[in-house]
């Protein structure tokens, strides 16, 4: 083989292995948890990539704040990191009404928090709601071990205590 054809192989195979990791080098596995600073129900939310991919990543049943503020957790699904953006779109609507008549809004956020250290961590996308149709999502590396304490970013609803947050804390 010559000299040019070894150069042309070697240059297509490192893009071609960029290509293949680039996209998950950035991305990380985790759950969805969601906390609700309004009065609003929730009925579902979804996080998609900044193009609106969905990342089948989602949640159901988030209460209102003065009901207990949170929703069930979803696991997983390989998301956008620290530093991304994704998009947040959700349906807001009351027990009991007709699904035509919720509203959906939708958010681009960036990813706040934290890149997981660890590769058995267990992840958590914490997606918040904040009055003015306002979201959040922060990526807490790890929950906390088992046995020990709690990861102090998991807010204060998820432990019974309603104690109110505000975008950005």
């Amino acid at each position: 083989m010559t000299q040019m054809a070894r150069v042309f192989i070697a240059i297509t195979l490192s893009m071609l292995a960029a290509c293949a990791t680039g996209q998950r080098m950035h991305y990380v596995d985790a759950s969805a948890w969601s906390a609700n600073y309004t009065e609003d129900y929730i009925q579902d939310f979804w996080i998609q990539t900044a193009d609106g991919k969905d990342t089948g990543l989602s949640g159901v049943q988030v209460k209102e704040f003065s009901a207990g503020g949170t929703g069930g957790s979803e696991c997983c699904s390989l998301i956008p990191g620290v530093g991304q953006t994704i998009k947040v779109v959700w349906r807001v609507g009351g027990h009991q009404e007709d699904e035509s008549t919720w509203k959906t809004y939708s958010r681009d956020v960036e990813v706040k928090g934290a890149m997981p250290t660890r590769k058995d961590a267990y992840n958590i996308l914490m997606v918040r709601f904040f009055p003015g149709q306002q979201v959040e999502a922060e990526l807490i590396p790890d929950r906390g071990e088992p046995g020990g304490s709690a990861s102090p970013r998991v807010d204060q609803l998820f432990y019974g205590q309603r104690v109110m947050r505000h975008i950005g804390e």
